[in-house]
């Protein structure tokens, strides 16, 4: 019932929204906006600071990071959540003034649009109106120093707002939270003139490793001034650190992935994908849960209306996992099945079996996976199976070392055992 009232008050907050942008009173949007912040329980009441950072929030993963950090110091800015559907109902009027606000169920399909293809007027507009909108945000805040922090820097329609920001002076920071992606993915991205416009609007970037540092100084070498390795902040919920356990090998998680990973954005790959080893991933895994001495968990994200739905019907026995984020789940597991994703780079520092498939007909979409040690690449469906049921009812002593992929993991990670060193780069990175 509760959920019910607070989706309606949203709904209601959204309709006042949209008519501050039909009828251009970017005063009131600023205003809807400050009412609509929010601060999770942990991070109220715990900064003294006059700095206030307004974060774009993305609900999973990168909230993670920042209660890690939270949770043992309070020299923190005031971080305050902004809801990005705020921003995409704002790029939606400005995108086509025709369509009514009743069709905002297509907001979930935003991100598709990019800025740059709007007509020039109408960016124009909408970079004029999110200026005003932030002029006002920060007269609201008059006696706070107003930041504004956000985890992506290719979701193209918030680049208004983040022009916004510049406009008035109001400092733009980005914490990268995509920092894992294959060699070709990394090339295009460094190349790409709309990332280097959109890395133009930010002074300063937080990355958690070396390669994805290199990428950015190759995209403009202006971003060598204003970036910086923190490291990854989940490594302080990883259990690799803990004494060791000896334990039967039972739980397996396959931990879904989005199948266009691995592949740049851009139309010439719009074909490509990962979609046949998916597939069969499921075939594998509905066969083995025949077996009942194992517990199999499949771990998706299932709310992104953009990720790939395999018609493989899963077997009932196999327990889906759709809400909350992947590490209490490869925590548990024994062994765990992935493929692009930083929960199966995560899996390899938790000291885990980890298995990477590789069923496609085209072998060259193999230069497209992430760099794993080739040791832990499957290639043939039947040679998966056995190297599962070749572990069944094992004792083994976890967390492994995982020896073979020392290398993946310091290309990932960096020093990742530095957790405190790691917590006082965020902490820097915000405050600074």
């Amino acid at each position: 019932m509760k959920k019910k009232i607070y989706d309606v008050y949203l709904f209601i907050h959204h309709c006042f929204l949209f008519f501050s942008c039909y009828f251009n009173f970017p005063k009131v949007c600023a205003y809807l906006i400050k009412i609509s912040l929010f601060q999770p329980k942990l991070f109220r009441n715990k900064s003294k600071s006059k700095k206030i950072i307004i974060i774009l929030d993305r609900v999973l993963g990168a909230r993670q990071d920042l209660e890690i950090v939270q949770k043992d110091t309070n020299k923190l800015p005031q971080l305050k959540f902004m809801r990005r559907k705020l921003i995409k109902l704002v790029f939606f009027h400005f995108m086509n003034k025709k369509k009514l606000f009743f069709n905002y169920a297509k907001l979930s399909h935003t991100n598709r649009f990019n800025y740059y293809d709007l007509d020039k007027s109408d960016r124009m507009q909408l970079e004029k109106f999110w200026t005003e909108v932030i002029y006002y945000l920060k007269k609201f805040f008059k006696h706070n120093k107003l930041n504004f922090l956000t985890f992506t820097y290719f979701y193209s329609t918030e680049y208004p707002l983040y022009a916004g920001c510049n406009n008035n002076n109001v400092p733009l920071k980005l914490w990268n939270k995509e920092c894992f992606a294959s060699e070709p993915d990394l090339l295009y991205r460094s190349k790409s003139q709309q990332f280097k416009r959109a890395s133009e609007y930010f002074q300063k970037i937080s990355v958690y490793n070396e390669p994805m540092k290199k990428m950015f100084v190759n995209m403009n070498i202006n971003n060598l001034k204003k970036i910086e390795v923190t490291g990854y902040p989940k490594v302080a919920d990883f259990i690799n650190k803990s004494k060791k356990t000896k334990k039967k090998i039972t739980n397996i998680l396959f931990l879904s992935f989005d199948p266009k990973l691995g592949f740049p954005m851009k139309k010439k790959y719009e074909n490509l994908n990962f979609n046949l080893t998916y597939d069969k991933i499921i075939k594998i895994l509905n066969k083995i849960s025949n077996n009942k001495q194992f517990k199999i968990f499949i771990k998706r994200k299932n709310k992104n209306p953009m990720l790939y739905k395999s018609n493989i019907k899963i077997d009932n026995k196999i327990k889906v996992i759709e809400v909350g984020n992947a590490t209490k789940y490869i925590n548990e597991a024994d062994i765990v099945i992935g493929l692009n994703s930083s929960s199966t780079l995560e899996a390899l520092i938790n000291g885990k079996y980890v298995f990477v498939p590789f069923f496609e007909k085209n072998l060259s979409k193999k230069k497209y996976l992430y760099k794993f040690n080739k040791e832990i690449i499957i290639h043939n469906e039947k040679k998966l199976e056995k190297k599962i049921l070749n572990l069944y009812d094992k004792s083994v002593l976890f967390p492994l070392e995982n020896q073979d992929s020392r290398k993946t993991i310091k290309y990932y990670f960096g020093d990742f055992k530095n957790e405190k060193k790691i917590k006082l780069n965020c902490i820097k990175f915000l405050n600074n």
